[in-house]
């Protein structure tokens, strides 16, 4: 028989079992709970008319989006990052490669100045996690690059033994480095800015650092000599001299220096000197790892190189007020040059050169920016 208690009763289990599915329903599923597969808008701005752009950039920024959303699931699930903007500005850079497959569900202008493209991604979850190991694993360390003039026995020595040790050794206490290949280029390119860096011009070893993406950079030289023959033996003293200073790209200034000496007897000179060069650089690293992790202070401000082309100087003095007054997080913007419609300036800014990439897009300045090549500390931008 259904009494009135039995049907309150049933009326409250129902209820319960109702927002309980409800519940269910409305809770969002995370990303790696779904495969990495995400659904996110895409907005960009439509310049002059031209939707097929505006389309191209919505899409790339949906790609972001997708991406970000991911990448936010997959650090909220782990304990060990500490810098969630380092992780996020490394991620969202390779944001292309991340995709694995996508589908446009829409794409349309959503009023005269916007377009939004709506896609579903898949995004690869392996990635992620491998790109954020890498980061955390060179977390609140600055990326590096060195130019050292080697010498054995008093000529110049192209075998790069001093370099390839420093790097060696810096890798394995967790410093990520400029890539190799990148490093040469700049060396081919600028055989003056070498020579008055290695000869104490800090302002030129900057300028190389900055060229290559690295934000600092260790310059000095080694001296690698035979001292002569043991006596009683057939063993070489070979004798290896090391002078390294380092300078901070973000400020121009010598943070830390050392020079450190290191002596090996062997048959053969060449293999001594490696030895030789060995025994030099392991004080060296530790004497400057313990400067530059005591010193180095990754949430300070950037001074970050922007090259800007396509405006004369009067749109150029616009824009410069515009970027102090408008872009947030802008400390100062001093002009470093100009000639014909190309500029230099360099900005000091809370943040890194991708988050000011973004804010010159989203800030309302009245010269139209296309961004460029984004390095960690520079940018480039031209006027469309």
């Amino acid at each position: 028989m259904l009494t009135p208690r039995n049907l309150y009763r049933q009326t409250v289990v129902v209820a319960i079992f109702c927002g309980a599915l409800l519940a269910c329903k409305s809770a969002p599923v995370k990303p790696e709970d779904n495969g990495g597969w995400v659904t996110v808008t895409g907005i960009a701005a439509i310049q002059n008319g031209n939707l097929g752009l505006a389309k191209d950039e919505a899409l790339k920024d949906a790609k972001r989006v997708a991406v970000q959303e991911v990448l936010g699931s997959v650090v909220s699930a782990r304990s060990d990052v500490k810098n969630f903007q380092l992780v996020k500005q490394t991620v969202t850079s390779k944001s292309e490669g991340m995709i694995e497959t996508f589908e446009i569900l829409s794409a349309a202008a959503a009023s005269d100045a916007e377009y939004q493209v709506k896609i579903k991604a898949k995004v690869s979850m392996a990635l992620i996690n491998q790109t954020i190991e890498e980061v955390v694993a060179s977390q609140g360390k600055p990326r590096m690059m060195v130019i050292l003039e080697e010498k054995f026995n008093g000529a110049a020595d192209d075998h790069k033994v001093a370099q390839t040790e420093i790097e060696a050794q810096f890798i394995s206490a967790g410093f990520p480095f400029v890539d190799r290949s990148t490093v040469e280029k700049i060396v081919k390119k600028n055989r003056k800015k070498i020579s008055d860096a290695l000869g104490g011009n800090n302002s030129a070893a900057r300028e190389l650092g900055v060229d290559a993406g690295a934000e600092i950079i260790l310059v000095g030289s080694s001296r690698v000599k035979e001292a002569g023959k043991i006596s009683g033996s057939q063993l070489i003293s070979v004798q290896a001299d090391l002078n390294v200073r380092v300078i901070d790209i973000n400020t121009g200034k010598i943070l830390t220096a050392d020079q450190q000496h290191g002596a090996y007897p062997h048959i053969n000179a060449e293999s001594g000197g490696v030895q030789a060069v060995k025994k030099a650089v392991t004080p060296l690293r530790e004497k400057l790892v313990a400067d530059i992790v005591s010193l180095w202070d990754i949430n300070r401000g950037n001074t970050i190189a922007l090259l800007v082309t396509g405006l004369d100087y009067e749109k150029l003095m616009v824009l410069r007020g515009e970027i102090t007054e408008k872009v947030r997080g802008v400390k100062a913007v001093n002009p470093k040059g100009s000639a014909g419609k190309a500029a230099k300036l360099e900005i000091e800014f809370e943040g890194s050169s991708f988050d000011l990439a973004d804010r010159l897009l989203t800030s309302g300045l009245s010269v139209k920016l296309k961004i460029g090549d984004v390095k960690p500390n520079a940018l480039d931008v031209s006027a469309k």
